[in-house]
């Protein structure tokens, strides 16, 4: 680390050792910008937000298995990656329809919308205080944390790949759409607000 970035760091640590008795130096969160009954699923602050999308829908998915990497399927949903523990909040009006444990797909939170679709938020760190199935939601109803949980047998098992929101919306038919036009609309709406 050069003369310059310790500088800098101890600087940084010395401002917030320096804030009031009482003052958080950590970033509050933007109230979400509702379109057309929804709003972006991954909250951003009002001082810096790392959040990071693009078309991923389709891509396949690997895995490593007695010495080969071989194509299990493709990727049904888009990734928002994002800090983590950054709030993850329903994307519209709707009823939990599941909540816990997937090999995959780790914390989990399934959403069955007024729409009639399926909207699937994964890979979460921990859900909100009091979520329960049945539960009804709104656009901006907290749901959890980002997180990077999944691919095990073991609930809580995590670091297997960056931390971010897996966002999936299953038709009513069952089939699944590409989420990616929703999210690109209304990340703009949120940042041009």
């Amino acid at each position: 680390m050069s003369r310059r970035v310790r500088i800098l760091f101890a600087l940084a640590i010395l401002a917030i050792g320096a804030l009031p008795a009482g003052v958080d130096a950590a970033p509050s969160y933007l109230r979400p910008v509702v379109v057309g009954g929804k709003v972006f699923p991954v909250m951003r602050t009002d001082w810096y937000s790392v959040i990071n999308f693009q078309r991923d829908w389709g891509a396949p998915r690997m895995r490593f298995e007695n010495g080969r990497w071989r194509q299990i399927g493709i990727h049904e949903g888009n990734d928002v990656f994002a800090e983590t523990g950054t709030p993850i909040v329903s994307m519209t009006g709707g009823t939990i329809e599941n909540l816990g444990w997937l090999f995959y797909s780790g914390w989990r939170v399934g959403v069955r919308g007024d729409d009639g679709r399926y909207w699937f938020y994964a890979h979460m760190r921990r859900f909100a205080p009091g979520l329960s199935l049945g539960q009804r939601v709104e656009p901006g109803t907290l749901l959890g944390e980002v997180g990077n949980t999944g691919y095990s047998e073991e609930e809580g098992h995590d670091d297997e790949f960056a931390h971010h929101l897996h966002l999936g919306i299953q038709e009513a038919d069952g089939t699944w759409s590409d989420p990616y036009p929703l999210l690109r609309r209304l990340y703009a709406a949120a940042v041009n607000r």
